[in-house]
Order: structure tokens, then C-alpha cells, then sequence
């Protein structure tokens, strides 16, 4: 290699502007009294500064993610950051500190952990971030407890933040982590997806098994092949409470799981999962703009027929004590019934399932393996009397010979100034 191969490689593996560099080159001459070439100082700079020049001359390739096994001595590869863990600190068995950070690493193969140790951490702990594309040169593999490869940063293994020879837009993400609402499936992980949100339930308190309090909240979401429910926890439940999430905001989920309930996707952003609210455009710019949610008419009881779909909004008359728990193909089922009256009529409701969850604040796992009496009883203080929004699907019912609701949208929480506009629009239609 000449002595502009040299430097073009340094600069291509570094973070070293090309001036910096061949002021390096001239120093090192001087420092050797001159006994030695322009290209003799560039390779002892290169091998100062972690370029290996006869890396130049091998046939071998940077590897694909999904090529990697446990046990390989020398791994090669380039791949872009998604994930990066907080550094732990630990006690070694020479009872001396040690420090540890992993960071999940992707193409469009796959994605891998990688594990940086000792004073490995401190040269990437402030400087990378997320997206950022990193390139290891010689890491060694190991198993980890799942039985998948990791990449571990030995003595010998060389790391570059964003390389100045890759193009970051040619590392894609691994096409399974980018999916549409219509392709969710049962126990999907580490998905990425974006959606608008449509609608917005209740914060529900619980109690875990450890008797410490937790919390989640429901949302409706959509994308423009179909919708979804959407379930925060904990921390991310503030979004929610403290207003950061509306109605018709653009939500990103990174690293969520699905899980199936009621032959509808339930995405969950887990522990290592993040949301992110109304992302930049550039992140976006992919999605088909997403029509507005098609508005159901609103109607009243008196005059809804039966076939029909319909917004109402009415009062919670009453809420039946008793719950009925069904076996389904997939699983429990779980109905209980009431009465909505919007001052033209009342009309009994069925709410199946997560409409019956979200009326009574409960889940169907408390309903089936608990006495929840005192706790329905709570709920029917709190919501008998209340202003209420509701989908619901008219249904004729041959035993009673009466109209009944089925309902499918529930908004127990109707947000005072979006009624008031639609009741200035009614009045002016």
C-alpha cells in the first residue's frame, strides 16, 4: 500500500480527520530521527491508532448477523445500534470493581448482543447512541443462557463508531422487527411499529404478586391495514396521565411483543421496549398517510333499528352484579350486561370481553380466580349516573323480543370539550 492507501484507511476506520493524520505521520519521523519512511511511520501510526493495514490483503468478509454462532475466535462485522443497556459495575473474584455494557447490534439479517468490558466501556458508553452504525473488527463469541451467540469484546477486538466507508442507509433493520398491524401474531418480539392512536381507556391501579402496585392503560390503534390494542405500563402510563398521549397522536413502538386476546392484537411495551410520541418525519416518512378513523353516526336509542351500527351517548343506568365467564375455541370469554339511557329510551348493553374489562376496571384473570362482588360494587358507585360514549351494533333479541347493544367502543371518560364542539355542530346542521 502506498502512503495515500495509508491514510485513507485510517481516516475510513477513524474518527481522525486526514490533516490530523499526516501531522501524526510527520511527528513520528521526527520522533525516529528520520531513520525511517513516510510509509514505515504510517504503519506504526496505524497500528496506533487500532488499523490493522493487513486486514488490506485478506479474502474475508465482514460477516452477517445471522452467520454468527457460539465459539468463533474472530467475528468481523457491521451492523447498526438498536438497543443499548445501562453499564453495571460488579465485584471480579479478585474483589476488584469490573464494568460491564451490552448493546443490541442489527442488520437486515438479524441482531446480535454485544458486550464491551473494563476500560471497553468507557470508549463507547458516551460516545455511541442509538442508530449509530458500529463496526467490530476481531470480537470473539460466546453462548449465552438462551443458548444464542453474543459478541464480546477481547484484548484483541477493535471497535469504529459510524465508519466513514459504510453507508448508514445500506444497514437496514432485520425485515421481521418492521411489521404492519395486519401481520401481528401471537408472541411476535423485538417488533417495531407505527400507528395513530385512536381511542383511549381508563388508568387501572392493580396489584402484582408482590403486593407492590402497578399500572396499565389500554389504547385503540391503527394503522392503515387495521387495528390494534395497545397496553402501557408503569412508567409509560404517565405519557397517558400527564396528556403527552391524545387522541390522533403518531405513536413508534421499538422492541414490543404481541400477544393475542380475543382474536385481536395486543401490542405490550415491555421492559426493554420504548415509545416514541409523534416521531420526526424522517422516521415516518415510509408510512401511507393514514386516513382519519371512518365516524359512526351518533343516534338515539329510540330510534336505532336493529342491524345497525351507532354512536350513542347516554347515562350509565345500572351494571348486573352477576358476570358470565364462557369457554371460547381460544380460550375464556367474559360478558356482563346494563342499561344505557340517553333521555329518549333506555336499552339494556352487553359488553363482551375487553368492553367488559374496561366497564368494570377488571381483567377476566381476577374475574375468574377471585370474588370481585365488593369490587363491581365500587365500580357501580363510580360509574352510575355517568356520561358515557359508546359503539354499539343493534341486535333483536328473540327471547326477550326487544332490541339489545352490543357494545363496541367504550368511552367512559368523554373529554368535556370535544362534546360541547359536536353538540355546536349538531345545532348548526
Amino acid at each position: 500500500m502506498d502512503l495515500e492507501d495509508i491514510v485513507s484507511k485510517i481516516v475510513n476506520e477513524t474518527e481522525i480527520g486526514e490533516e490530523e493524520i499526516r501531522e501524526k505521520i510527520n511527528l513520528k519521523q521526527k520522533e525516529l530521527g528520520g531513520l525511517v519512511t513516510s510509509i514505515g511511520a504510517a504503519h506504526i501510526v496505524a497500528n496506533e491508532v487500532g488499523v490493522d493495514l493487513l486486514e488490506s490483503f485478506s479474502t474475508i468478509k465482514e460477516s452477517k448477523i445471522d452467520a454468527i454462532i457460539p465459539n468463533m475466535s474472530s467475528v468481523d462485522v457491521v451492523g447498526r445500534v438498536i438497543q443499548i443497556f445501562p453499564s453495571k459495575e460488579f465485584n471480579k473474584s479478585d474483589n476488584t470493581k469490573g464494568r460491564v455494557l451490552s448493546v443490541i447490534l442489527a442488520d437486515e439479517t438479524g441482531n446480535i448482543r454485544v458486550v464491551f468490558w473494563g476500560s471497553d466501556v468507557l470508549e463507547v458508553e458516551d460516545k455511541l447512541n442509538e442508530d449509530d452504525i458500529l463496526r467490530i473488527k476481531e470480537g470473539y463469541t460466546k453462548e449465552n443462557i438462551n443458548g444464542e451467540a453474543e459478541i464480546h469484546i477481547g484484548v484483541k477486538a477493535r471497535t469504529v463508531i459510524n465508519p466513514k466507508d459504510v453507508n448508514k442507509e445500506e444497514i437496514l433493520l432485520p425485515e421481521h422487527m418492521k411489521k404492519k398491524i395486519i401481520d401481528l401474531k401471537e408472541g411476535m418480539s423485538s417488533i417495531n411499529v407505527f400507528f395513530r392512536v385512536i381511542q383511549i381507556y381508563e388508568v387501572r391501579e392493580f396489584e402484582r404478586e408482590n403486593n407492590k402496585k402497578g399500572k396499565v392503560v389500554n389504547l385503540v390503534v391503527r394503522d392503515e391495514t387495521g387495528v390494534a390494542r395497545l397496553v402501557l405500563w408503569d412508567d409509560d402510563v404517565g405519557l397517558v396521565e400527564k396528556g403527552k398521549i391524545k387522541v390522533n397522536d403518531l405513536l413508534s413502538v421499538k422492541k414490543g411483543y404481541v400477544k393475542m386476546r380475543y382474536d385481536e392484537p395486543e401490542i405490550n411495551v415491555g421492559r426493554y421496549g420504548k415509545i416514541i410520541v409523534n416521531p420526526p418525519e424522517e422516521d415516518i416518512v415510509q408510512i401511507p398517510e393514514i386516513q382519519d378513523v371512518e365516524k359512526v353516526e351518533r343516534w338515539n336509542i329510540a330510534d336505532l333499528k336493529d342491524g345497525q351500527l351507532a354512536e350513542i351517548r347516554g347515562t350509565m343506568l345500572d351494571i348486573y352484579d352477576n358476570i358470565t365467564l364462557f369457554d371460547r375455541k381460544d380460550g375464556k370469554g367474559m360478558v356482563v350486561n346494563g342499561v344505557i339511557d340517553d333521555g329518549t329510551a333506555n336499552m339494556r348493553a352487553a359488553f363482551y370481553d375487553n368492553m367488559s374489562e374496561a366497564l368494570l376496571n377488571i381483567t377476566l384473570a381476577e374475574a375468574d380466580s377471585r370474588d370481585i362482588t365488593d369490587k363491581i360494587q365500587e365500580r357501580k358507585r363510580k360509574l352510575l349516573g355517568r356520561e358515557i360514549i359508546a359503539t354499539v351494533r343493534v341486535k333483536y333479541n328473540d327471547f326477550t323480543g326487544r332490541n339489545e347493544l352490543i357494545v363496541k367502543g367504550l368511552n367512559i371518560n368523554p373529554d368535556p370539550i370535544i362534546i360541547g364542539e359536536n353538540l355546536l355542530k349538531d345545532l348548526k346542521s
